[in-house]
């Protein structure tokens, strides 16, 4: 079945954002564990340069990754993707704070954790879910071999991911994020199937690409950087370019 398993990482991620707003009642009744989404979504921030670094080794061909990193950085700056993303998360932000204030998450746990940010939500889970070596990589083997086992081990992933931003942000945000979730997945399965032996020239540095922007992710995670992160996505695709003369 077509889009099978991006389907049930979509549906994941919502019942993530849901159980992670049922939890933030929780933290909030009990002081001591405020502190368990920030301390969880440190621990998910290593493990996401653990799987970074490791899908990072999957070519040998170091200057088409290099060349990908720095062009598709230049395009993504251009563009001005983190602005975009930015300007539609406080969009929707706007949107539900005013006509729904109800759903903008629990106002107690702002004062100790800092004020719930839908932007926030939205940003940190689309990006920890779309951007990596399991989101590329599963869509690719959905639309190539219609084999979503990937898809389905991400979506274990991503639902933790959500119970952590949406108990953080609040899960409006983290439920808004589906959409580029199946969007992005969606399009590479779509493109997969369209250019089945095109792709498999380069899904190698596709994906040690995209595990080098997965490791930038997680250390801006743990607050030790502050990339851009959604400006380095074009990067990911530039391979396909790049494989075809080196």
């Amino acid at each position: 079945m077509p889009f099978l398993g991006t389907i049930v990482n979509c549906l994941t991620v919502l019942g993530g954002s849901l159980l992670g707003i049922l939890l933030s009642r929780v933290f909030s009744k009990y002081h001591r564990l405020a502190s368990v989404p920030d301390a969880a979504m440190k621990a998910i921030s290593v493990f996401v340069i653990f799987i970074g670094a490791k899908g990072a080794m999957s070519s040998d061909k170091e200057l088409v990754i290099l060349l990908s990193l720095v062009i598709g950085t230049v395009i993504g700056t251009i563009i001005n993707i983190d602005s975009l993303l930015e300007r539609f998360g406080s969009f929707m932000e706007r949107k539900f704070v005013r006509a729904k204030p109800q759903l903008t998450g629990h106002e107690e746990l702002d004062g100790p954790r800092q004020q719930k940010s839908i932007s926030k939500g939205f940003i940190s889970t689309t990006l920890t879910c779309c951007v990596g070596a399991l989101s590329i990589m599963g869509a690719l083997n959905s639309g190539l071999e219609g084999d979503h086992r990937l898809l389905f081990t991400k979506a274990v992933l991503d639902f933790i991911t959500a119970i952590v931003f949406a108990s953080a942000f609040g899960g409006i945000g983290a439920m808004l994020s589906i959409v580029p979730i199946f969007l992005y997945q969606g399009a590479i399965e779509l493109g997969a199937m369209a250019l089945k032996d095109l792709l498999y020239a380069s899904i190698n540095e596709i994906s040690a690409t995209g595990s080098i922007i997965v490791i930038a992710l997680g250390l801006n995670m743990v607050g030790a950087t502050k990339i851009k992160i959604a400006n380095m996505l074009p990067a990911i695709f530039l391979p396909i370019i790049f494989c075809l003369f080196m």
